[in-house]
């Protein structure tokens, strides 16, 4: 594909300015629209990089997409968590390529939906999964394939944001969890790395801190989940949002692996990694860019590769790249057991 690829974004918030902002920034993609229930807050934005605003996305998938002018290939969908499902499918339908943030959606049944409509029209339908590209998590993948850890018994992941996030950063905390909003990351990246499915679960949730301390009385606090994986290993993972305005931070993670020959530990902010194996330690601290950093007026990291590997993609036409809505389904469902096993204080099989 010589021409760059037309590409708009739907759900223009935080997460939206990022992509419009890293689309911009790609020598092979054309920012060409943006779709966003308030045009008036991303307007200077839509003239400064030169795209097209719509308050409706249907409108704009129309108006751009191959029925219309042709300008538009491929989509990002960057609206609320629980707001997914429907602007995936008006993408897929119109004949786009997408790329979800995650949760791609909250339901296994409508992931299962998305991902047959997505084979029926021949798209491509890929999740941001961004964490996969950290390299610090690109190495942790590379020892277990290469079998440094032997077999990998148990895995602790924790997630931690600042209260400050669901009182003033995202409004409809109440219709997500964290569980959805931060653990998504954790839950795809164990069970990538460790090529397994989840077996049992088994899952508790707090609700009340976030009541008392800031009057969000239908937001949840945090889940804490025990997951059993088919081949044995055993993944604790703990996600809140209660941390008070003294935390550092807006957000903060661990992760520990261990296994029958070697073990690691990885603090997130500080991306320090250290290694236990039979005959030697090491202890690794990663630089360069995380997640989203800027570099020399770009943004550079993680989120950024997973966004060129959408657009490399959709010159290819690889419908079936390692993040591809297919492919990470069981994390979709995995969410939904969660949530099932939290309500019924009941272990679920899956």
């Amino acid at each position: 594909m010589n021409e760059r690829i037309g590409v708009g974004v739907i759900g223009v918030g935080i997460l939206g300015t990022r992509h419009a902002r890293v689309y911009s920034e790609q020598p092979n993609a054309r920012l060409a629209a943006l779709a966003t229930s308030h045009p008036p807050k991303v307007q200077d934005m839509a003239q400064r990089l030169g795209a097209r605003m719509f308050s409706d996305y249907r409108e704009m998938l129309s108006t751009l997409g191959p029925t219309g002018t042709g300008e538009l290939q491929a989509v990002s969908i960057a609206t609320p968590d629980f707001d997914h499902f429907e602007p995936v499918r008006a993408a897929l339908e119109a004949g786009v390529d997408v790329f979800a943030e995650k949760p791609l959606v909250m339901s296994s049944a409508e992931a299962r939906s998305l991902v047959a409509l997505a084979k029926e029209k021949s798209r491509i339908l890929m999740v941001n999964y961004s964490q996969r590209w950290l390299p610090e998590h690109r190495q942790i993948e590379d020892s277990i394939r290469k079998g440094i850890f032997g077999e990998v018994a148990f895995v602790q992941a924790h997630r931690w944001d600042a209260a400050w996030v669901p009182e003033k950063m995202i409004p409809w905390a109440d219709r997500s969890t964290p569980v959805h909003f931060m653990s998504s990351h954790d839950i795809d990246l164990i069970l990538n790395w460790l090529e397994d499915r989840v077996k049992f679960v088994s899952a508790f949730s707090h609700h009340g801190a976030l009541a008392a301390q800031k009057g969000l009385t239908g937001t949840g606090d945090g889940f804490s989940v025990l997951l059993q994986l088919q081949r044995g290993a055993v993944v604790s993972l703990h996600s809140s949002w209660i941390l008070p305005s003294t935390f550092p931070t807006a957000a903060d993670s661990s992760l520990e692996i261990l296994g029958s020959r070697s073990s690691v530990f990885l603090s997130g902010s500080g991306r320090e990694m250290r290694f236990y194996g039979e005959d030697r330690t090491e202890r690794v601290t990663y630089g360069g860019p995380a997640t989203a950093t800027e570099v020399q007026g770009h943004l550079e990291g993680a989120f950024t590769k997973s966004l060129q590997a959408f657009l490399t993609a959709v010159e290819k036409r690889d419908l079936d790249t390692p993040t591809s809505a297919a492919r990470t389904i069981h994390v979709v469902e995995v969410q939904e057991a969660i949530m099932k096993a939290a309500a019924s204080g009941e272990i679920v099989r899956l």
